[in-house]
């Protein structure tokens, strides 16, 4: 089925789909470009039907999910979707327009940022016994940054890049205890289930996404959002996680000056200057 392009299979079997599946496939349909920018939460929205009936559809039409179908709907409706916006007149021509408009997704990042939630993330990466943060694919190495650099602020932080190895590590978890999510999307499985096991265990938690609907989103205390309309390379393929970095180094900065206030805590630059020239 996949060989077939999304659009003339949801045509094939339209007739075929029960009422609430045909109203994801017509407005898929009616609205492709729209679509493809859309998580599972905003199609079924705009739709009107449920997460589950999305779903339903893009396996009916042979995807193993959404995120799946989106992919091949991106490439039918052309390589804009992955790198480049839509009109290709506005397109960067050097080095310094591609910066500039990266600049200029990061302000609107900024403008939208709620600084009252900025301030909870902070105080409960101060004040947890241990920080969890879970990511999977292009998100890993942004996360493990993140990791890595508060653990130099003493904080005892952790990223595990194997799923199995971050959930077994959450087994004594409990409410003293947070997990940070970083997914741009919001969907990734691996990332719902581990804030589902989070949450279970009455663990605190706070997510950096993409979309306030995302599935993650919802599921956490706290989500810092880095929504970008029109991003310059997509959602797709070499998608840019400049905007999740952004987000968690205004966390690290505040998590930075509550660390210098607090001197009883050994940084561990100072046991890593045995190790300096």
């Amino acid at each position: 089925m996949m060989e077939q392009q999304v659009l003339a299979a949801i045509k094939e079997q339209l007739e075929d789909m029960y009422l609430a599946e045909r109203k994801v496939a017509e407005y898929i349909l009616s609205n492709p470009q729209t679509a493809i920018r859309q998580n599972v939460t905003d199609l079924a929205e705009a739709s009107g039907v449920s997460d589950a009936t999305v779903i339903r559809v893009c396996k009916r039409l042979g995807y193993t999910g959404f995120y799946q179908m989106k992919i091949y709907l991106a490439e039918e409706l052309g390589r804009s979707q992955f790198t480049g916006y839509q009109d290709s007149a506005t397109n960067p021509k050097c080095g310094k327009e591609v910066i500039q408009c990266l600049t200029r997704d990061l302000l609107r990042i900024a403008d939208l940022l709620d600084e009252e939630k900025l301030k909870h993330c902070v105080n409960m990466i101060c004040n947890s016994r241990r920080v969890f943060i879970c990511a999977v694919g292009n998100t890993i190495p942004v996360a493990m940054d993140f990791s890595f650099r508060l653990c130099r602020l003493g904080i005892n932080a952790s990223c595990d890049v194997i799923a199995e190895h971050g959930l077994a590590s959450m087994v004594c978890g409990d409410e003293k205890d947070l997990l940070i999510a970083v997914s741009h999307s919001g969907s990734s499985k691996y990332v719902v289930q581990t804030v589902e096991v989070a949450n279970r265990k009455s663990m605190q938690t706070m997510a950096v996404t993409g979309s306030s609907s995302s599935p993650i989103a919802r599921k956490v205390q706290y989500a810092l959002l880095t929504t970008v309309e029109n991003p310059l390379f997509g959602e797709f393929g070499a998608a840019s996680h400049i905007y999740e970095q952004a987000v968690l180094d205004a966390i690290l900065y505040f998590v930075s000056v509550r660390q210098d206030a607090e001197p009883n805590r050994e940084g561990i630059e100072t046991i890593l200057a045995e190790y300096k020239i």
